[in-house]
């Protein structure tokens, strides 16, 4: 019992983290989680978690405060979170902000500024420069040791500044999950965990006769 019992409980692990994965098929930025288990010959557990590095696919919409990372890189947030998502916006005090209110920070971890009104380019590097102003500051671009998800499209970890992740503006992430191969996946983990509840049930109701039968 207690074997089915740790089985079930990774099988529907399994479907949580999955289920997770289907449901932000349409987050900007999201990155797919992958989980490893692993089993000591009596019992299975949960090991390890990773996401799927692969870049999403790309929507061009010129606007120029929407920025697109390639390469295995995160924005970093004034929150201490880091993101993939670069729908961002000045507000009236030039601060850059993501969707939530939440500040972009520099290569130097403080917020970027910039003049309200001015027009914004930016080089491969995540280099702003104002049409004012000239260069403002580069994109914080961190990449994520041990990266844990925050909920949505955003993440912690132990950062650490990327020199090989590129931006691209004007253009959004998309998901990098695939919903098909999701749906797959799930039914797959679904029927894992039912044949384990079944072998449960299925020993539970032996016991139950071996009783009777002893009384």
């Amino acid at each position: 019992i207690y074997t089915s019992l740790s089985g079930a409980m990774c099988g529907w692990h399994q479907v949580e983290l999955i289920s997770n994965n289907i449901a932000n098929v349409n987050t900007s930025g999201f990155r797919e989680q992958r989980a490893a288990y692993k089993s000591d010959g009596q019992s299975a557990s949960y090991a390890t978690s990773s996401y799927n590095a692969a870049d999403g696919a790309l929507e061009i919409d010129n606007n120029p405060l929407h920025f697109a990372l390639r390469g295995d890189g995160f924005f970093a947030l004034a929150n201490n979170s880091y993101t993939r998502d670069g729908h961002f916006h000045v507000d009236l005090a030039g601060n850059l902000l993501n969707q939530d209110g939440v500040g972009v920070l520099d290569d130097n971890k403080a917020p970027i500024v910039v003049r309200p009104g001015e027009l914004l380019t930016v080089a491969p590097d995540g280099t702003l420069s104002g049409s004012v102003s000239g260069p403002i500051a580069r994109f914080g671009l961190t990449l994520l040791g041990n990266p844990q998800p925050a909920g949505g499209n955003l993440w912690n970890g132990n950062p650490t500044p990327s020199t090989t992740t590129s931006v691209i503006q004007g253009a959004i992430e998309h998901s990098n999950a695939d919903p098909l191969r999701g749906m797959v996946e799930l039914i797959e983990a679904s029927r894992y965990f039912e044949a384990q509840e079944k072998v449960i049930k299925t020993s539970d109701d032996m016991q139950a006769r071996l009783n009777r039968i002893n009384a």
